[in-house]
């Protein structure tokens, strides 16, 4: 039953007062009981006394039923008392988890896995609560009230006393017998659940392609053999804590019974007045009250606890990013962003980079191509620092990006992915996060630019308009439109277009290029697409194979090599060319 987890001691911060005024009504609540006892026995044992007058039964019914009403008053901010901490607790918990969450970059989401993360943001804050509002105060109340009762009964019966102090204190031992076994199984319960989690989100995501294919019969078999488990593990718990139960228990019930024959014998004797046998009687029973509220809290702190680990793991996760001011410009500064010798490998795996070297020259077009798997995208997350390189230097303008943190880089490089990421909320919602404070004229301007100007004015509310959850009102071209018209709004000098245009519409994937290809004028541009025929007018064009960069150069140079690019653009040109020919047939 003692449950000290450093990681929940350590967040318990702001949550102390709440714990010990609970612990402080809880025996306020027990000595009222006590005093209750006490009246009420006091009153039974002279009813039959001729001593006994009108005044004192009356006293002893007032004072009875005083301290029933501060028992009521006492369990009732106790309740509330609890709540009170349970809030604080969550509004805590979820503050600092979801303050390391957005800290997260790129690698260390992926390190963590979204499923855990996801988890352990709601199910595990939920589960710690409990931890902080019934098991810590029910621990100290646990220590307290046995000593309590313990000197309140030393005065009618010192054996009794000594027998249910002896017990009170024996069962945490005798109930940690199972507290092992049942941490193994809470782990593993919570590992089924964040399994159970995974598997069910996976299978909204990808409804459609589970229609598409057919399998979501199967799908629906893994999750119920998944639930199963997680059934299966849930009632391995509950068999513990039924064991667990059936001891105390029986302790519990057989030291109160061995209170009984020895009130019993010492009245028979005459060591002890039928008012004291009565008290003991009536305090017997509410002497491991304490250690029952704790036994029932305890198997629901340990879900608290199992949640923990997970908390802690992200707590831990080192989201720190290297900062150094100190580095000074380059000698001969390169107006544009250069990488020289990057390296970099995701965790656990190859490395995607190996020694890259180039340029990107301020106010000009950009490409990077290559292969699926080359790097190219690693290469634009490594310039909007979402991770940084193992090996090697990024300058910006002749600065070293190290000396910049990230937020503040950001305002020099945008980047527009190829899935754009939009909100529950209005289009001028989605739009503001770029620049909080653009007027609704800046706005449209910047939807103007990206053509969806005329389209957003024609609808009812115009740019009041909400966009769904995640944007589900509007189509993927629309989207796409909305995330160029946010980079735009950013005002940074370098844009980052991460095939921008794969999961549009023909007639959107033109406009957007177009759009592009204007933007090219005022902007710089890094464009990393499928469809080379797209990038052909850019100022450089660099090939990445094999982690690092092959070719550079524009169009007509490396068509004149017999390299990579050359071959790529062949085989696309050739496969298009067979397209056109099914489509005329």
């Amino acid at each position: 039953m003692l449950l000290l987890n450093k990681t929940l001691l350590r967040m318990a911060r702001g949550l102390w007062g709440w714990i010990c005024l609970i612990t402080a009504l809880k025996m306020v609540s027990l000595a009222a009981i006590a005093g209750f006892a006490g009246a009420i026995s006091a009153f039974l044992g002279q009813m039959d006394s001729p001593e006994l007058t009108v005044a004192q039964a009356a006293g002893a019914i007032l004072y009875a039923l005083l301290a029933a009403v501060v028992v009521l008053i006492s369990e009732l901010l106790i309740g509330e008392g609890e709540y009170r901490c349970t809030v604080k607790a969550r509004q805590n918990l979820r503050q600092s988890i979801f303050s390391k969450v957005l800290e997260l970059d790129v690698e260390g989401l992926e390190k963590l896995g979204a499923v855990s993360v996801i988890t352990t943001s709601v199910d595990g804050a939920e589960a710690m609560t409990i931890y902080y509002s019934k098991y810590l105060p029910g621990l100290f109340y646990s220590l307290m009230a046995p000593v309590y009762l313990f000197f309140k009964l030393r005065s009618l019966s010192l054996p009794v006393a000594a027998v249910l102090f002896a017990c009170s204190f024996v069962l945490m031992p005798v109930n940690n017998l199972f507290r092992k076994h049942i941490e193994e199984l809470k782990g593993d319960y919570w590992s089924s659940l964040e399994d159970l989690t995974g598997h069910y989100l996976e299978g909204l995501r990808g409804l459609n392609t589970l229609k598409l294919f057919c399998r979501d019969e199967h799908h629906t078999e893994v999750l119920q053999q998944k639930a199963r488990q997680f059934n299966k593990i849930i009632m391995d718990v509950m068999k513990v804590n039924f064991s667990s139960f059936l001891l105390t228990d029986g302790l519990m019930y057989a030291s109160i019974l061995g209170a009984l024959l020895i009130t019993g014998r010492q009245l028979a004797a005459g060591q002890i007045t039928f008012t004291a046998a009565l008290t003991i009687l009536l305090l017997s029973f509410g002497f491991f009250s304490s250690v029952r509220q704790l036994m029932n809290v305890t198997h629901s702190a340990l879900t608290g606890v199992a949640a923990a680990s997970g908390v802690e793991k992200l707590l831990q996760t080192d989201t720190s990013r290297p900062y150094r001011p100190d580095l000074a410009l380059s000698r001969e500064p390169f107006h544009g962003i250069e990488a020289s010798g990057v390296t970099f490998a995701y965790e656990g795996r190859q490395p995607t980079l190996q020694d890259v070297s180039l340029r990107i020259a301020h106010g000009k077009t950009t490409a990077l191509v290559g292969l699926s798997g080359c790097g190219k995208s690693t290469l634009a997350l490594l310039l909007m620092r979402f991770a940084d390189p193992r090996l090697g230097h990024i300058r910006i303008d002749g600065r070293d990006y190290l000396s910049l943190r990230p937020e503040e880089l950001r305002r020099h490089i945008i980047m527009v992915p190829q899935s754009v990421s939009l909100f529950s909320g209005t289009i001028a919602d989605n739009l503001r996060i770029a620049a909080p404070g653009c007027s609704d004229e800046e706005l449209l301007k910047a939807l103007e630019q990206v053509r969806l100007k005329a389209w957003v004015l024609a609808q009812p509310q115009g740019l009041d308009s909400d966009v769904g959850d995640a944007g589900a009102k509007l189509s993927g071209g629309q989207r796409q439109k909305i995330g160029i018209a946010r980079a735009l709004l950013s005002k940074a000098e370098y844009i980052i277009f991460d095939e921008a245009t794969s999961s549009v519409d023909m007639d959107s994937e033109r406009e957007i290029w177009n759009c592009i290809h204007e933007l090219s004028e005022s902007r710089t541009l890094i464009l990393i697409s499928h469809r080379l025929s797209s990038i052909r007018d850019a100022d450089c064009i660099c090939v990445l194979s094999g982690g690092g960069v092959q070719q550079c150069g524009v169009h007509a140079q490396l068509m004149e090599q017999s390299g990579l690019y050359r071959r790529l653009v062949e085989e696309q040109e050739a496969l298009e060319r067979q397209g056109e020919v099914h489509i005329c047939a």
